[in-house]
């Protein structure tokens, strides 16, 4: 059976998943966060539990995952687990504890649409490919949340995110693209 070219995954069925040896074929942790860069909107690391000889946060970078599946994660061995304090690009973004789920997102005209409820990651890239956005309990009356794809977006700061707005600024519209009518 031929796949599309692009596996998706939501970031909320990713914690917890337990993470799976292919060396031992055990059980070797368990998901507990997600680390992003917010520069690149890349998922970097995850944050693991594990009952083993580790101590402090085990960190498992999304580079050693062999498989993302959607009931566990498969790497070759619980070597790939490391500790987060040796590799020091994390502790820089552990120590900013960016999370998406739940920054407010407000269009580039100023207008506020909601706060992120999940995002959607490419298991490809790592990157987050699409944001689901949640609106005032008002505006939900008149549909469902917003779907953000990556390409909408023009910037990312801790306390938000903004967007191009999908309306139409006036004086947009020229007469080459609108057809005259006759009255």
């Amino acid at each position: 059976m031929e796949y599309n070219s692009y596996m998706y995954a939501l970031a909320s069925k990713l914690v917890p998943l337990p993470v799976l040896s292919l060396q031992t074929g055990t059980n070797v942790a368990n998901t507990k966060a997600i680390i992003l860069d917010p520069a690149l909107l890349e998922v970097v690391a995850f944050i693991c539990i594990t009952d083993s000889r580790k101590a402090g946060d085990i960190a498992l970078m999304l580079r050693d995952v062999r498989e993302l599946a959607l009931d566990c994660v498969i790497i070759n061995s619980d070597e790939d687990l490391v500790e987060l304090d040796e590799i020091v690009r994390l502790r820089g973004l552990k120590a900013e504890n960016f999370q998406l789920v739940g920054k407010k997102v407000v269009s580039d005209m100023g207008r506020r649409l909601g706060n992120v409820e999940d995002y959607t990651l490419n298991i490809e890239t790592n990157r987050i490919q699409k944001l689901y956005v949640s609106q005032s309990i008002i505006r939900s009356f008149f549909g469902s949340s917003l779907i953000i794809d990556r390409t909408q977006i023009i910037d990312v700061t801790p306390r938000q995110i903004v967007v191009k707005d999908a309306t139409l600024k006036a004086g947009v519209l020229t007469g080459d693209i609108v057809p005259e009518t006759n009255p």
